[in-house]
């Protein structure tokens, strides 16, 4: 026997109002599980269908936009008020699951046959191995300190969604959407804190809240990647998109971010690929000539201009001690910063290798213990940060050489990747990048140790490596003014 439409009518508006008012009640005592659950699965199933993407790409996607766009803020968010699920986990779970069925149903494994591939793999079993022991000894804390390596598993799901056109113009999008939102977000953040930091949020957690080494590395890694994205098609937003990213970045007080700049501009000039590093260069003089003018015009000491601050930070980077006395507002504490490095750099080192060099201290160890001994000897402060600001020191510190040498090894394979993309016209190009200056930025920060810095990290290594390899090898020519050549995959 069949229900009438009338009666089925009012029985789905009866279940409709008591889901309502148990949702209603949920949101009242700031329970936001099930509401979000069920939000969000109505909210992917009306993508999938409006985006024709699977849902394992429109996760991704949200995701590095969430990360890039809302920072550390974004990070903090749970799921669930009685669990720590964040973003980055959910994601891990739910797509990771998703492309292990999609491969077992294809008889194709997520892993492709390079040396990038190979040495990442070997770095998870490697440091996957050491946290086996340690997890037991450590137990929560190993698990936190091992999301270092295990974000690395965003770079096989990336590859394997990135190998599809569609999906990867859906990535690479949302990437670019929040590197224009952090762009437009953080100059006026500062502005309006009452929104932001007492509105905008979640359980009392700021949905945007940025950090400040994270918004320069991330500010000209967008720069790199939306220039070449669009060179080929729309040359002059390009140039002026990255000009503007790359100003901001400028005003962050981040150093790392220009060391990660200029070792990719010796990256490009490697591959003969001239024309962004013409471009920054061009600006930075016509920028340094206009501030100095208006200095001078206006009677004012070059010390007071924005030129001078930026010119004690790049000095800074060649002061690794912390000898010279810095005097600019924002960077009167450079030198306590490099000491403060200096100090927990050696201590580690000094650490592990008293300790077990080749395997490390383990995941779950205090890396600080020694450092805060030297560094506050008198103060004795509850010091919290576990990472030395360094995650090449961070992974010798917990792996030893056994789990540090990996890394150096796909260090080395992105710079390899980025001369040869810039010489063969990869339209991979502004990934590689990208992912480099995050990198780098991260041997002098706390970067990739957390998801706002590694899932964007890994993700961005995982579509480049996919779309390199779609790539036609006979693109590969060697002329000294590649650019000026058409582009076959332009519209890729």
């Amino acid at each position: 026997m069949s229900l009438s439409p009338i009666w089925r009518n009012r029985l789905t508006t009866i279940a409709a109002i008591v889901l309502a008012l148990w949702f209603g009640a949920g949101l009242a005592q700031q329970e936001y599980f099930w509401p979000l659950l069920i939000a969000g699965l109505l909210s992917m199933f009306a993508l999938t269908r409006i985006l024709h993407l699977p849902i394992d790409v429109i996760l991704l996607g949200a995701v590095l936009c969430g990360y890039v766009a809302g920072n550390r803020g974004f990070a903090q968010i749970s799921l669930v008020s009685f669990f720590p699920l964040l973003p980055a986990e959910f994601v891990l779970l739910v797509a990771g699951i998703l492309v292990v069925v999609q491969c077992a149903f294809r008889r194709k494994l997520p892993v492709r046959t390079d040396a990038l591939n190979f040495t990442i793999l070997a770095w998870l079993g490697i440091c996957g191995g050491r946290m086996f022991f340690d997890l037991r000894a450590h137990g929560f804390y190993a698990i936190r300190d091992f999301a270092t390596v295990y974000y690395a598993a965003f770079f096989f799901i990336a590859q394997q969604l990135a190998a599809d056109q569609r999906h990867r113009r859906w990535l690479y999008g949302c990437i670019t959407v929040g590197c224009v939102g952090m762009m437009v977000l953080y100059p006026i953040i500062d502005y309006l804190p009452g929104f932001f930091y007492e509105i905008l949020t979640i359980r009392g957690i700021p949905i945007i809240l940025y950090k400040g080494d994270l918004v320069g590395t991330m500010l000209v890694a967008g720069s790199l990647l939306i220039y070449y994205r669009n060179e080929k098609r729309h040359l002059s937003v390009a140039i002026w998109a990255s000009l503007l990213m790359m100003g901001i970045a400028l005003t962050s007080n981040n150093r790392a971010s220009l060391v990660g700049l200029v070792s990719v501009l010796v990256l490009l000039v490697i591959g003969r690929r001239w024309r962004f590093v013409g471009i920054q260069a061009a600006a930075g003089t016509v920028a340094v000539v206009g501030i100095l003018f208006f200095a001078f015009i206006t009677n004012t000491s070059w010390k007071q201009t924005p030129l001078y601050g930026t010119y004690e930070r790049a000095l800074s980077l060649v002061d690794p001690t912390g000898e010279r006395r810095y005097t600019g507002d924002e960077t009167a504490s450079k030198g306590d910063n490099n000491r403060f490095r200096i100090v927990w750099w050696h201590a580690v080192i000094m650490e592990t290798v008293d300790g077990n060099p080749w395997f490390g201290l383990g995941f779950g160890t205090d890396l600080a213990s020694r450092f805060v001994s030297e560094y506050y000897p008198e103060q004795g402060e509850d010091f919290d940060v576990r990472s030395p600001h360094n995650v090449m020191l961070t992974l010798f510190g917990r792996a030893g050489a056994a789990g540090t040498i990996p890394l150096l090894i796909i260090t080395g394979l992105i710079a390899l990747n980025i001369i040869r993309s810039a010489r063969r016209r990869d339209p991979a190009l502004g990934a590689w990048c990208a992912a480099w200056i995050i990198l780098i930025s991260a041997c002098f920060g706390v970067v990739l140790e957390g998801p706002m810095g590694a899932v964007v990290f890994w993700s961005l290594l995982g579509i480049a490596a996919a779309e390199s390899r779609q790539t036609p090898r006979s693109d590969e020519i060697d002329l000294t003014e590649p650019e000026s050549l058409p582009n076959p995959d332009a519209s890729a």
